[in-house]
């Protein structure tokens, strides 16, 4: 768990992004040239801290929700879900604002990825993957074999987050949530699949 807050840290890149990428993302205003050096430091981005979600966190979970999702979830449902596995629900926080969470629910080994979400003006900054990255190790210390989720198949930008993180879809269902509201089922395995069974037991 972290407990001393990261407000900031540098980014490193190499000269080809910086010439690619200076114009465009404001870099080059201090003149520097790209071929000086083969890495320089570039502006600070702020770093999320990532930890375990609070009872004061769900009325900004839920606006979260309400925004990323057709059918979010609802403050009650959120509460009931905060009193069952509030241990497990990690947040990730910004400012002293949460921008992102993650909930899942474990059982023998099995983890389903229940909800996880990042505010719409956060996207595409890499916290989405920072987020997903700590929430796979939590799911190492509950030694889990194994985590599940569901995503909509025209939700291209999560299809490929989980991909990049090493999900595989093993399924695929039309009507998963109802007529005409597929999804697909992703996996992720910690430990390899059992090929056998124990010894027989005694009687």
């Amino acid at each position: 768990m972290v407990t001393e807050r990261l407000r900031y840290a540098p980014i490193r890149c190499s000269p080809q992004q910086y010439e690619r990428y200076g114009d465009v993302l404001g870099w080059k205003s201090d003149g520097v040239c790209p071929g000086a050096r083969e890495t320089m430091e570039i502006a600070e981005v702020p770093q999320p801290v990532y930890r375990q979600a609070r009872l004061e966190d769900l009325p900004a979970i839920a606006a979260i929700e309400a925004e990323v999702f057709e059918e979010p979830y609802v403050y009650l449902m959120l509460r009931q879900l905060y009193d069952l596995y509030g241990s497990d629900w990690l947040v990730a926080e910004l400012d002293g604002m949460p921008i992102g969470y993650a909930l899942i629910l474990e059982k023998a080994g099995r983890v389903l990825l229940f909800t996880f979400a990042v505010a719409r003006s956060f996207q595409c900054r890499g916290y989405g993957g920072a987020l997903l990255e700590r929430t796979l190790d939590r799911c190492r210390l509950l030694r889990a074999e194994a985590i599940y989720l569901t995503v909509r198949p025209d939700n291209h930008p999560a299809c490929n987050l989980f991909k990049r993180a090493g999900f595989v879809v093993i399924g695929h269902d039309d009507h998963y949530f109802g007529p005409a509201d597929p999804r697909y089922v992703f996996e992720y395995r910690l430990r390899p699949r059992r090929t056998g069974f124990g010894p027989e037991p005694r009687d």
